[in-house]
């Protein structure tokens, strides 16, 4: 029996400017429940990747279909909902919001999403536990149950929340931008091992420069071998 993917594309070209493109992807699958290890020089790509795969870029050409949708016959409010609904976005940047509390931060993807709310728990206090058990896992419980202000956590610590926001309600794909380029050896390792654990049944894109990562991934992907750009000679 063929495997379902949750990411197909084929001959994708996405260019920042002019009729040069910076992306140009001939093939590349990901399975459903497949976890990649992503990596690659600054500049080849993987955050463009990441962009389109999520539907905040659209791509010029190509194929891309995403959780068996065709991102290419979406608007971009349906993109973004069914970014909301299925799928978990660590950001390089986090994008925490310091007005709200940790738990609030957690649960944001439940305020765009009924049915990731529904996953998540039945009622609010059910997600509020589901929100504060997972931020114990990541090594935050503490600083949810004080009240501390995101403001007022390390950047490790504010990595952690925004890594439990994208595990919230089981989305089927999750994709981390460098989400752990803060964090210490033993911290790494525990989120690593959390984030795993955690996904379940999810598809995973993982994008780092550490290698030496690669070993709990499923696949390990060079942006050099699936950006045709790239081997062209084309600066990106």
């Amino acid at each position: 029996m063929q495997k379902q993917n949750s990411v197909s594309i084929t001959d994708l070209t996405f260019a920042w400017r002019g009729n040069q493109p910076d992306l140009a992807i001939d093939e590349f699958k990901i399975d459903a429940g497949e976890t990649i290890f992503l990596h690659g020089a600054s500049g080849s790509g993987k955050s463009t990747l990441l962009g389109l795969i999520t539907g905040v870029l659209s791509g010029q050409s190509g194929a891309l279909t995403v959780l068996g949708r065709s991102l290419g016959e979406l608007s971009a409010p349906q993109r973004d909902g069914l970014r909301a609904q299925s799928m978990g976005v660590i950001f390089q940047q986090f994008n925490l919001v310091p007005y709200l509390t940790l738990i609030e931060n957690v649960l944001l993807p439940c305020g765009f999403s009924s049915s990731r709310a529904h996953r998540t728990g039945p009622n609010h206090a059910s997600r509020c536990e589901a929100a504060q058990n997972l931020l114990e896992r990541l090594g935050v419980g503490a600083e949810a149950r004080e009240g501390r202000a995101v403001s007022a956590l390390s950047v490790g610590q504010q990595q952690r929340v925004a890594a439990a926001r994208a595990l919230i309600g089981a989305p089927a794909l999750i994709i981390a931008d460098e989400p752990t380029s803060a964090l210490d050896a033993g911290s790494r390792d525990i989120f690593i091992e959390t984030l795993l654990h955690e996904a379940k049944a999810a598809s995973i894109v993982f994008v780092s420069h550490d290698a030496s990562l690669a070993a709990g991934f499923d696949r390990t992907v060079s942006m050099g071998d699936v950006n045709g750009a790239l081997r062209t000679g084309r600066e990106v």
